[in-house]
């Protein structure tokens, strides 16, 4: 009892020694963050529900927040990523995600640290594999821990989150330029560009944007929440109804055309994935549809073919486009990690391009873009095989989503890539249990999964009658 008394009184010496050196609010942090690194290790599922919890907010929490806490809340998704990796390893659970996703992931993450050579300075490359590769980790570490059983909870938990979201987005709306005001956006400082990708050409009202950082963001990371809500199990079409309504009205506040392209997709992918029983013919029709409208949007980003006909941000996309394929010429083996995007303008070597297939291209060389196309494909092919609607839901998030990618840098955005590769993550779950067990499936309609597999596994059992 002495020896603990001493040493409680010992540890309040030293944290109050600490609250007057540093001041408390890093005390607190470093308490806190000391307490995270422990529960989620000993909890990788908690890491996760961090994740799908707290990213969505890092753009509001780190305009609104002081800078120490911000900063804090900002670099959570890179120490929950560093612990889930710690984590697989002590517990050998990497064999667990599909093997041609993990080699194509592992490629992902390890080919890009060469065109690193050519950055100027290591906090760069190491800034931009964070931003443009890392979330690409979750691939492997979502199914590393989570179990079947969890994965209606975390699509939960995500459309939860996505209704808050939407809320934010319609009440900072209202407020037009107050919010901006409100949150430090405008006035713009000497020397600092003015935010134009809030206003839409000739508007005096913001586009809806929290708590995202930009428009075009708040509108992919819609997409894929509404695309979590029509591919999670036991949801009555009434419910999904209801659930898509923020989010939409949200896509719309945008004003994003990338994010009204990616929703006419999703609809079309859906509607086939729904007519697939009833009709074959009906359902390769509408993927066709879907892919045509998706080649034909990009096609009018790049070219500039809308650009005399609506506003003059399509010839900056255009422009951008079309000398990022030029600078590809140049640039066969890559510009350099971290030199290409909206992120990197805070360095000094910087390049932007409106295009986030172009910009790994660019940054790390075709080669790498020529992988993550692979990677695209292979999940997109998986999830079209799967026979329940959990395992098409990377189907129909990538396809909400690949105008944006193709047009502009959003996957750029940790919250918004983190937010899509978990729920690709939670469909690959669904797809390894389906192949191992042929009886299981989980259903559109049905609150759980296990009725419906036991009552397989029974008819199974049954002695057939002669």
């Amino acid at each position: 009892m002495t020896r603990s008394i001493i040493t409680s009184a010992a540890a309040a010496v030293v944290l109050v020694a600490l609250v007057l050196l540093l001041g408390p609010i890093p005390v607190l942090i470093g308490i806190l963050g000391i307490a995270g690194v422990i529960v989620v290790l000993r909890f990788p599922l908690v890491g996760i529900y961090a994740l799908i919890l707290l990213l969505p907010f890092n753009a509001l929490v780190s305009q609104v927040a002081p800078g120490a806490v911000g900063t804090a809340y900002g670099v959570i998704k890179d120490a929950v990523i560093g612990l889930l990796l710690v984590a697989a390893l002590v517990n050998r659970r990497f064999n667990r995600a599909p093997t041609s996703i993990a080699v194509l992931v592992a490629l992902l993450a390890l080919l890009p640290l060469v065109s690193g050579t050519f950055t100027p300075s290591l906090e760069q490359a190491l800034y931009g594999w964070r931003n443009d590769y890392e979330p690409l980790l979750l691939l492997v570490l979502v199914p590393a821990f989570v179990e079947v059983r969890h994965v209606r909870r975390m699509l939960m938990t995500i459309i939860v989150t996505a209704q808050i979201s939407a809320a934010i987005a319609i009440a900072t709306w209202t407020q037009g330029i107050q919010w901006l005001l409100d949150i430090g956006r405008l006035p713009v400082p000497a020397g600092q560009r003015f935010p134009t990708s809030l206003f839409s050409s000739g508007s005096l009202t913001p586009r809806a944007f929290s708590p995202y950082v930009a428009p075009n963001e708040l509108a992919a990371a819609m997409l894929i929440s509404i695309a979590v809500v029509w591919c999670a199990p036991g949801l009555r079409t009434s419910r999904r109804l209801l659930l898509t309504l923020l989010p939409a009205a949200a896509i719309l506040l945008t004003e994003s055309r990338s994010g009204l392209f990616g929703a006419a997709i999703l609809g079309a992918v859906l509607l086939a994935r729904a007519l697939r029983k009833s009709s074959q013919i009906l359902s390769v029709g509408f993927l066709l549809v879907a892919g045509v409208a998706t080649i034909a949007a990009a096609t009018l980003y790049i070219g500039g073919a809308l650009e005399e006909e609506t506003d003059t941000s399509f010839g900056g996309h255009a422009a951008s486009l079309q000398e990022g394929l030029a600078q590809l010429l140049v640039h066969p083996l890559g510009m350099g990690l971290g030199v290409v995007g909206p992120r990197s303008l805070q360095f000094e070597t910087n390049y932007h391009v409106e295009s986030y297939w172009l910009l790994l291209a660019l940054e790390a060389g075709p080669l790498v873009l020529a992988i993550f196309l692979i990677l695209l494909g292979l999940l997109a092919n998986r999830a079209a095989r799967s026979r329940s609607i959990v395992g098409f839901l990377p189907a129909a998030a990538l396809s909400g989503t690949l105008v944006s990618q193709i047009v502009l840098p959003t996957l750029q955005e940790s919250p918004v890539s983190f937010l899509l590769w978990v729920c690709v993550g939670l469909a690959t779950v669904v797809q390894v249990q389906e192949k191992a067990d042929p009886a299981f499936t989980l259903g559109e309609h049905s609150p759980t999964f296990e009725p419906r597999r036991r009552k397989a596994l029974s008819v199974q059992g049954k002695p057939r009658s002669v």
